[in-house]
């Protein structure tokens, strides 16, 4: 979307003209300052907060246009970092996407977003497959010396395993890089104090059996075994997706000492072990995060797919139009043994979609005549189906709600989203469910792990194992929570408390147009199905008018002898009477839920997703 320059009321300031759909850029802070704290911050919080997130919206091309993004999860991205020190808070932040603004100001027609561009034509369309096709080689190339080459604003992951080639490249130590990832096998290692990039990367550059097209950009780790999981998507007419470890994960002590992490490949997933009459190829799909417990990784295949086998991404060069949903098709979840590398069991669940898992666990249960049955809990914030994809247009625009789209967004802007034709459409907030897998498979003691070999080819033992149809079932154990954070001192285990966000009753709901936020703590032990607002709830909520809260990270008390003993972090944009905009970091008692302290850190609103705390020495703490 572009302002020309003749339009640009800001023209004589030589700054970018105005959002036409409400966005704003937000300043970086290099060099860092002190924030002022009102009340007081526990003094054994010591360590520091990334958060990452959008940074830029409306960029001032060299001929006077402005060039306006259209999605908040497109806005080039930004990292912020919080040091806390014995109650006093610095600050800094940085944009991280240089690379990716030049090539806006170039017009490079390979950028994928994730929405939509409405001015692009049919014809500007075809132009795009052509230059991706002929570009593929020349962009690798230039990604390799740019760190700023591709936008990469998810998560933020401290101790990343960077593996020997890396370390030497980049300089960083061994247990000690912070990476940034996404949804694509796009990552970026950055400077843990100026956050300045350092190198983009792949998972291929940490070892060259990790190769694949996408991933997701909330790993799972294990901290008594010492291990960095995730999974890499291989796209095509027969995808996979392939798990994998990293480890060692977290180097104490003399970390030059400990042995570069080396990956362990799993069996991949090609098939649903269910429908083994017909072998039907699996749909790839859309998925940010996934669960593992001490003994098993499960992948989630909602029917929320890439079409044609994800080919379709280079034609409309957006996420948006790729993605489509099919509520005819089963969500499956694919179960792989930790311990053998299997692909062990499928099962199938209504049409579903999340964005975001909480924390999972498995346990032997005894049954009535002496039997035994693994089980598998996981808890997830599900959604019916992705209508609530469409509210993440609005996402950061106003902590209020009050926007007047029919002032800021000109008719050329518009883009037509899936739910305009529905008449009646589920932008809601979450279920939080907790499903139960069955009858999981447990592997003997003696059981050999998976090696990939041509044997198993022709051997039709190894194609029939497993193969069984079963069925995942779940309850509602909650509503209205998102971006979900726990104690992870309680990872893999059953816990009690989630913290999430939630919608603010001060703003309009998200079904009505706006993504504006409150905090809540749900209490699992004690479930209320009723509004989390009722005097009966057990929820507890920090909710302020004219305030949205960013997704919480819980930082427990060293000494803790509770599960809830400890503080919440959030970064709150806010909107003051007079209309101006700023934004704190506000920590709140975990237990309790009353404010301790807030710290002011501009006069803007800073849209930031997710965030990571490392204490004093840089080993994580709280990671997302």
């Amino acid at each position: 979307m572009l302002t020309p320059a003749a339009n640009n009321p800001n023209a004589k300031l030589n700054e970018a003209a105005p959002s036409p759909i409400g966005f704003k850029n937000v300043p970086s802070v290099e060099k860092p300052i002190t924030l002022k704290v009102k009340g007081e911050i526990p003094s054994w919080v010591n360590g520091v907060m990334y958060r990452s997130g959008s940074g830029r919206y409306n960029l001032l091309l060299d001929n006077g246009d402005t060039f306006h993004i259209g999605h908040p999860f497109d806005g080039l991205a930004m990292l912020h970092r919080f040091e806390i020190t014995n109650g006093s808070v610095k600050y800094n932040s940085r944009h991280t996407s240089h690379g990716v603004e030049r090539r806006i100001a170039q017009r490079d027609p390979t950028l994928l977003t994730f929405g939509p561009d409405p001015c692009k034509t049919i014809f500007g369309r075809m132009q795009t497959v052509y230059h991706h096709i002929s570009k593929f080689g020349t962009n690798a190339a230039l990604q390799e010396n740019d760190p700023e080459f591709d936008m990469v604003n998810v998560t933020v992951t401290p101790n990343f395993p960077l593996g020997k080639a890396l370390e030497s490249e980049t300089g960083v130590k061994r247990g000690e890089a912070l990476v940034v990832k996404r949804d694509a096998n796009t990552l970026q290692v950055v400077d843990p104090e100026t956050l300045k990039p350092l190198k983009m990367f792949t998972y291929a550059h940490v070892s060259k059996k990790l190769q694949g097209q996408l991933c997701a950009s909330h790993h799972q780790y294990d901290e008594e075994a010492d291990e960095y999981i995730n999974f890499m998507v291989r796209l095509g007419p027969f995808p996979t997706f392939q798990t994998f470890t990293l480890g060692p994960y977290l180097p104490s002590g003399e970390k030059e000492q400990v042995a570069a992490p080396e990956p362990r490949l799993h069996q991949p997933i090609w098939r649903h072990l269910g429908a083994w009459k017909t072998l039907e190829a699996l749909k790839p799909s859309y998925i940010h995060s996934f669960s593992m417990t001490k003994n098993y990784i499960i992948i989630p295949n909602f029917p929320y797919y890439y079409s044609f086998g994800g080919l379709s991404a280079i034609y409309y060069s957006c996420a948006y139009q790729t993605f489509y949903w099919d509520e005819t098709r089963h969500t499956l979840f694919h179960v792989i043994d930790r311990h053998t590398g299997k692909h062990v069991a499928t099962y199938e669940a209504d049409p579903c979609f999340a964005f975001h898992t909480a924390n999972a666990w498995d346990e032997e249960i005894e049954l009535p005549g002496g039997r035994r049955e693994r089980v598998i809990y996981m808890d997830y914030c599900m959604y019916e189906n992705t209508d609530i994809v469409d509210a993440s247009f609005e996402l950061g625009k106003t902590p209020t709600g009050h926007l007047d789209l029919d002032s800021v967004q000109p008719a050329q802007y518009r883009f037509d989203k899936l739910t305009d034709h529905k008449q009646q459409h589920q932008i809601s907030p979450a279920q939080f469910r907790r499903y139960r897998l069955g009858q999981v498979p447990v592997a003997e003691p003696d059981e050999k792990p998976w090696m990939s070999s041509w044997r198993d080819i022709f051997s039709p033992s190894k194609w029939t194992q497993f193969n069984k149809r079963r069925v995942a079932s779940y309850e509602v154990i909650g509503y209205d929570l998102e971006m979900p954070r726990f104690n992870t001192r309680y990872n893999l285990k059953k816990y009690r408390y989630c913290y999430g966000v939630c919608e603010s009753k001060f703003a309009p709901s998200y079904a009505s147009g706006a993504v504006v936020n409150g905090l809540i703590k749900l209490d699992l032990d004690n479930v209320y199905l009723g509004a989390n607002t009722d005097p009966e709830s057990s929820a507890k909520i920090w909710d302020e008018p004219g305030c949205s809260c960013a997704e919480p990270v819980f930082v427990p008390h060293p000494d803790a002898t509770a599960e809830d003993e400890g503080v919440i972090m959030s970064i709150v944009n806010t909107t003051l009477e007079d209309g101006s905009e700023s934004c704190f970091l506000l920590i709140l008692d975990a237990a309790t839920f009353t404010e301790l302290a807030r710290a002011t850190i501009g006069a803007f609103n800073a849209v930031t997703l997710h965030a990571s705390f490392v204490d004093p020495s840089g080993r994580g703490i709280a990671v997302n």
